[in-house]
């Protein structure tokens, strides 16, 4: 049975903000790795690499629609654990001013070790990109 990795974090930043630090390069470069290249468009193509790019995991753009949601497709890479998933970033603003991020990397065909790392990972990446949006702290996890 496929498995999602959802999380939710409250951000205290504009969407737009936020927005951009998902879908541009210098914005991932901030708070996930720095081994990027992207083609911001629906239909482009991001590269993100780790570990002196030994890890690398290509990603179709799949719909962009600003400020509020990003949907990519892993399509290859040397992960086959993460070929076909996909990563959603909905950004819901509050009532409060904050926005609510929720984030599905979803289509895991199995679980397993790393499923369960790939899952901590993320909820520390999100953080990293609070701290971003809100403060403009650039400190990607994987430099």
């Amino acid at each position: 049975m496929p498995t999602s990795l959802v999380h939710r974090i409250g951000i205290a930043a504009p969407a737009e903000t936020i927005y951009r630090a998902i879908t541009t390069a210098d914005g991932i470069r901030a708070w996930w790795t720095t081994d990027v290249t992207m083609d911001a468009s629906v239909g482009g193509k991001a590269v993100f690499g780790f570990f002196d790019h030994s890890t690398v995991f290509e990603m179709r753009i799949e719909q962009l629609t600003p400020p509020s949601l990003v949907r990519w497709q892993c399509t290859g890479g040397s992960s086959p654990d993460w070929v076909g998933t996909t990563q959603e970033f909905v950004l819901e603003p509050q009532p409060d001013g904050e926005v609510l991020l929720k984030f599905c990397h979803g289509g895991w065909e199995r679980g397993g070790d790393h499923c369960y790392f790939c899952n901590t990972t993320w909820g520390h990446l999100l953080t990293c990109l609070k701290d971003y949006a809100e403060r403009g702290v650039k400190n990607p996890y994987f430099k």
